[in-house]
């Protein structure tokens, strides 16, 4: 999340207000660390590592003393853990994209609900969720964004927004993307004369 510093804010500030100049549509962008505890991942990957080490002792021609097998394995199941849970790319390794694909879709949801999302007017908002240890990107459209915006283009969107985590900057990236929905907002979703902006730009939503 460093990165995501407060320079990154203002563009992304700066860049959603652009695009709701030029059209009726409301965005709100999220970007949370994680979107899933996965303890278990960590948990059944120290558990391996200890039974594999566990064995070594047992069955090494080295003969190593009852209490000393008893404290390393211990030790070791605590290293383990310890270890899958500070290396993120490790343990993202362990986890289905299936179970992570989920996930995000679970706290995508909730944060369109509680948020306030789904509450405009015109029924225009649109959610752009980004988790980060899942490196992956949820677009959520009210039902008024989503009928006027082509299903090609959602899916092209969502396809150029995902593209991101294989950029060098990420932030960058994800700016230059939405930049990009700007062209495709203002010609579906039509601006009007003294429009309101009913969603606040800096959402925060707990869950």
């Amino acid at each position: 999340m460093k990165r995501f510093n407060e320079d990154f804010k203002s563009k992304l500030y700066d860049t959603i207000e652009d695009i709701e100049n030029n059209s009726l549509v409301e965005i709100v962008a999220i970007i949370k660390s994680k979107s899933g505890i996965y303890r278990d991942v960590s948990l059944w990957f120290a558990i391996a590592v200890m039974f594999v080490a566990s064995s070594f002792f047992m069955f090494s021609p080295i003969i190593f003393d009852v209490y000393m097998i008893y404290v390393f394995s211990f030790l070791i199941f605590i290293l383990a853990y310890l270890f899958s849970e500070f290396f993120k790319k490790l343990k993202r390794l362990f986890i289905k994209d299936k179970r992570m694909t989920r996930n995000i879709d679970i706290y995508a949801r909730a944060i369109f609900q509680k948020g306030g999302i789904r509450f405009t007017q015109e029924k225009i908002g649109v959610l752009i969720y980004v988790s980060l240890f899942e490196k992956k990107i949820k677009l959520i459209g009210d039902r008024g964004a989503f009928t006027l915006v082509p299903n090609e283009l959602w899916r092209e969107m969502k396809k150029d927004f995902n593209s991101i985590f294989d950029k060098d900057d990420v932030p960058a990236a994800f700016i230059k993307e939405l930049q990009k929905t700007k062209e495709i907002f203002a010609e579906f979703i039509l601006p009007i004369e003294n429009d309101i902006n009913e969603l606040p730009d800096d959402l925060e939503v707990e869950l």
